[in-house]
């Protein structure tokens, strides 16, 4: 999908391991930096911490269903969605947030942000509420800070949206970037029924409106401390996270 905002053509294309480098780019100039749980938890400030989610990103671009933002004119990646298919899990297992949390985030920093995407999944069971199987979640989402204003971010929830759609439909597979490790899911491929995204700032929620996800919960930013600080103190200016769906 290429879009063409202003004197900015940019196209829109699901992830691939060649993309990996330029794709990490855009979350250490911009996410790591800028979004309000990573300042919450510090991210911002602990280069480890930055390292462990970029291993957390590359992991779940196994999935497969993960997109990117180019600039046409120079082929650069300026904008990310880090998607994730989720399924519910067994009671008496351990979710897959938790054991990256437990086995490979190395900082206070990371841990703490992982158990805030922990805490926050805990707040609302989605495949209760709405009787399903599959989701697709967008998970981390974020542009260059030179593109910002171009609508590029509403651009990737969009077609991860649509990209959720045609694999709910069968229309479309996910792409797997180390196929050896996933020919389970190629035989039996998880068919999204919603979409999910946890939208953490102001920004992320006005696009999230502007899709047309629903919000099902909000919760304070007060409710989240890292020494001694809540998130809230941190970064005012966004005082809460929302849980949102999207039927497909």
């Amino acid at each position: 999908m290429v879009s063409k905002n202003g004197s900015q053509v940019i196209e829109i294309i699901r992830y691939e391991d060649r993309y990996h480098e330029q794709a990490m780019e855009v979350l250490r100039k911009s996410f790591f930096l800028h979004e309000t749980v990573c300042i919450g938890t510090e991210v911002n400030l602990t280069p480890q911490a930055q390292k462990d989610l970029e291993q957390l990103c590359h992991d779940v671009a196994d999935d497969g269903v993960s997109m990117i933002a180019k600039h046409v004119p120079t082929g650069t990646v300026v904008g990310v969605s880090f998607n994730v298919l989720q399924t519910p899990r067994n009671p008496d297992n351990r979710s897959y947030f938790e054991r990256f949390r437990d086995s490979k985030c190395t900082t206070d920093s990371s841990r703490e942000l992982l158990q805030y995407m922990i805490a926050m999944d805990a707040k609302v069971n989605l495949f209760e509420r709405y009787n399903i199987s599959c989701l697709l979640e967008i998970m981390y989402l974020s542009t260059l800070p030179n593109y910002a204003g171009y609508g590029i971010a509403t651009l990737l929830v969009e077609q991860s949206v649509r990209l959720a759609e045609k694999l709910k439909n069968a229309t479309e597979v996910a792409i797997f970037n180390h196929t050896n490790s996933h020919l389970t899911q190629l035989r039996n491929p998880k068919r999204p029924q919603i979409v999910s995204g946890l939208f953490s700032s102001k920004i992320s929620q006005r696009i999230g409106e502007k899709v047309g996800f629903t919000f099902v919960m909000e919760v304070q930013h007060s409710e989240f401390v890292f020494k001694d600080k809540t998130f809230a103190e941190r970064v005012p200016d966004h005082p809460s996270s929302k849980i949102a769906v999207k039927f497909i």
